[in-house]
């Protein structure tokens, strides 16, 4: 399989989070930056195995590109006039209703023969568009390993509630939530580049976490009461799949994505603008070491579902697929 990966990091992920963890997967396929490819340029990332970087426009090359509905959405046509003979292959990280008004990506996905999606849910609502490209499911990734804790979980009873991430964060509950949460007197830790500037608050209680390191980071999870993520919409998050993996509780809007794909089920969901219930989950873990720990046990295991190392047969399975024309969802 002549595979090569296009796009780049987001500095926001820790070394083993984000969707270029794809790449692992697959050592001997290539690499190649995507804001260069839209500029013109053949810049390696990690050369194919072998030492070849020879691509012409008869090559027949299977392009995987990464965040094809959003910061590589310039790249599928980019890819079809350089490389036509090529298979091309998008990935779509946003909600569906995030393309409703945005001609331009759709426009984008359908220069690609394929699009996977990272969940079912938004594989569902995205084949209502009516592109052209076959559409498939498969999940996104997390390394269990890097965020599972060191040592046995513990009854240690956890007194703060953590909040991670930026992406379609809802700011207005992530207010209100710490808010409340300060009035029962518990401490809420927010990481994420945005939240000094969207929560300005002098409470005590509510602390802004500078950037820390990946192991930091799983230690944050582990020390949590449970992590609170107050979203517009999502389909996948480095964040749920970051705590599940160490055994943090997640409690996040009834959203079928996070709570039927990934989580697994509604336990520790809230209805959208219903803060008081998002803050009722969290206390039930604050202060209750053995909830927490009964909790923790059930999403460890269901992590594993979703380590990238289970997920290689899939990938396979659906480059396969694409190549040969089979249509995984109905059109």
């Amino acid at each position: 399989m002549n595979l090569v990966f296009v796009g780049h990091r987001c500095c926001d992920h820790s070394p083993s989070s984000g969707y270029d963890q794809i790449c692992s997967l697959f050592p001997e396929a290539g690499w190649l930056s995507g804001p260069d490819l839209a500029a013109g340029q053949l810049t390696w990332f990690r050369q194919p195995s072998g030492g070849s970087t020879s691509l012409t426009a008869a090559s027949h090359q299977i392009f995987h590109v990464f965040y094809g509905d959003c910061s590589g959405s310039a790249l599928p046509a980019v890819l079809r006039a350089r490389f036509p003979q090529a298979t091309i292959v998008c990935t779509v990280h946003q909600p569906a209703s995030r393309l409703v008004g945005d001609e331009a990506a759709r426009a984008s996905l359908n220069a690609a023969d394929g699009i996977i999606t990272v969940s079912e849910t938004q594989a569902r609502a995205l084949a209502r568009f009516g592109l052209t490209a076959s559409i498939h499911a498969v999940p996104h990734g997390v390394w269990t390993k890097a965020f599972r804790p060191v040592l046995p979980l513990t009854q240690d009873a956890r007194d703060n509630v953590l909040f991670v991430g930026n992406y379609l964060r809802d700011w207005n509950a992530t207010k209100q939530i710490v808010e409340m949460l300060a009035v029962a007197g518990v401490r809420s830790v927010v990481l994420g580049s945005a939240a000094a500037d969207r929560l300005r608050t002098s409470d005590p209680l509510i602390e802004m976490a500078p950037r820390v390191s990946e192991a930091e980071l799983a230690l944050m999870y582990d020390r949590a009461a449970a992590l609170v993520l107050p979203v517009l919409d999502a389909t996948a998050s480095n964040a749920v799949l970051e705590s599940m993996a160490a055994g943090c509780p997640v409690i996040c809007p009834r959203l079928p994505s996070l709570t039927d794909e990934y989580l697994g089920d509604g336990s520790d969901a809230y209805e959208q603008s219903r803060y008081d219930v998002a803050v009722s989950h969290a206390l039930r873990y604050v202060g209750h070491p053995e909830r927490r720990a009964a909790r923790s046990q059930v999403l460890m295991k269901r992590a594993e579902i979703f380590d990238w190392s289970r997920l290689l047969p899939l990938f396979t399975a659906v480059y396969r697929d694409i190549i040969t024309g089979t249509t995984a969802l109905p059109r």
